[in-house]
């Protein structure tokens, strides 16, 4: 599993893979209820226990509160759908399942759950914004039921387990009183529950990635620049990492290139190809700012949109990347699956950083991060490969003349 999920998964998230639309996360049979878990640990610290305390205790408990549904399930996966932005969660219950809600008087099916696709990294998916819900099964006097204050998915890429966290309002049948029985009506969790607990979380943990490609059918693609006039290119290292051999498009020809150096920490690769380019991008000495006008180029989704290279621009929001990486910068300019090893640039066009990963949201402006161009000037000087700072004085750029420099600079990166 985690060799599917870090190989096939951290590659096609970030760097637009050109086959894969979908990627199924599946044999998600582990389960945890966080809720009724903290319940078990209060009643397992009182004295006098009842014999069903005894056991509801017992059974959530052990394995860390972590139970095995293999029963329970026929299937049980989330799909990660990036044509849709969705993430959607499907579960089909076993023959003993609907028995089971049959003799209490209830009905089963299928469930579908779905989440609008909000943040992607080469470790995290998280969804939000529930989009809807259909569930054919009757419990806590909740059918077919949408309403619900938030929702949020989590997956992590590098274990395999999702978490699902929902703050509901109460029409989904989870009202007050269904807390106080999950809590206790009298008990003080339950009052600590009411500000800051009124939630429920629920995580799986899943055992397989089952892409629409296998691993080894697997073509990435992404982006890259020249660093010099000697066919030297920069792009990102999951974009790279795997290929049996890796290529560029230049002046709408295939041609192959060699893998020179690799930092999997910083995510960056250095390639060259037997071409010289018209131009390439210096490298800015000066240290990125706040509210710093910036533009990416890329190949966004690949070559499925069109062929043209594409832009995108905004500020530098911040000069620490996701989870404060002093190695990056944060961005308001939208970046996409296939703008992964681009370059990010200043009025000037010189490096201000690579783009490595991005949010987006249906209703907000998306946040990217990239790479600085600090950190690939250390990863070109431990190579000992030549690149051009930017100059002392720059007088900017027009539009015309940033569109010619960025077309003759960025190629389109793949790989088979």
């Amino acid at each position: 599993m985690k060799k599917l999920l870090g190989i096939v998964v951290l590659g096609l998230l970030l760097s637009g893979n050109a086959y894969a639309e979908s990627i199924q996360i599946s044999k998600c049979f582990k389960s945890k209820d966080f809720n009724l878990y903290e319940r078990a640990k209060i009643i397992q610290k009182k004295k006098n226990q009842s014999d069903l305390e005894k056991k509801f205790v017992k059974g959530l408990i052990k394995n860390d509160g972590w139970i095995d549904n293999s029963a329970d399930w026929v299937r049980n996966f989330y799909l990660i759908d990036f044509n849709n932005n969705k993430v959607s969660h499907f579960k089909e219950p076993s023959e003993k399942t609907i028995k089971r809600f049959e003799s209490l008087g209830l009905s089963i099916s299928d469930e579908k759950k779905s989440w609008d696709l909000d943040f992607v990294s080469k470790d995290l998916i998280i969804a939000k914004e529930f989009t809807y819900k259909t569930a054919s099964f009757q419990m806590l006097n909740f059918e077919n039921d949408t309403e619900h204050v938030r929702q949020e998915v989590k997956i992590d890429l590098k274990t395999g387990m999702v978490t699902e966290t929902f703050w509901p309002d109460g029409s989904n049948g989870l009202s007050e009183k269904n807390w106080k029985d999950i809590f206790g009506p009298e008990s003080e969790q339950y009052n600590k529950f009411e500000e800051s607990f009124k939630k429920r979380v629920m995580a799986w943990q899943c055992e397989d990635n089952l892409s629409s490609e296998s691993e080894s059918d697997v073509a990435s693609s992404g982006s890259g620049f020249f660093i010099n006039n000697k066919g030297y290119f920069i792009t990102n290292n999951h974009v790279v990492k795997g290929c049996k051999q890796s290529k560029i498009k230049f002046k709408e020809e295939e041609v192959n290139a060699e893998l020179i150096a690799t930092d999997e920490t910083l995510d960056l690769a250095l390639l060259k190809a037997k071409v010289k380019p018209k131009d390439y991008l210096d490298i800015s000495d000066e240290p990125p700012e706040k509210m710093q006008r910036i533009f990416v180029a890329g190949y966004p989704f690949g070559k499925g949109l069109s062929d043209d290279l594409k832009f995108t621009q905004g500020i530098i929001s911040a000069v620490k990347g996701y989870a404060d990486n002093s190695n990056q910068i944060q961005l308001d300019a939208a970046i996409n699956p296939g703008n992964s090893g681009g370059p990010i640039v200043n009025e000037d066009g010189d490096l201000v950083a690579v783009a490595v990963s991005g949010m987006s949201k249906s209703k907000s402006e998306g946040i990217g991060f990239g790479i600085k161009a600090s950190s690939v000037k250390n990863f070109l000087e431990v190579n000992n490969v030549k690149y051009s700072s930017s100059s002392l004085i720059n007088f900017g750029m027009n539009n015309k003349k940033l569109n010619k420099l960025m077309e003759a600079s960025t190629v389109y990166t793949f790989c088979n």
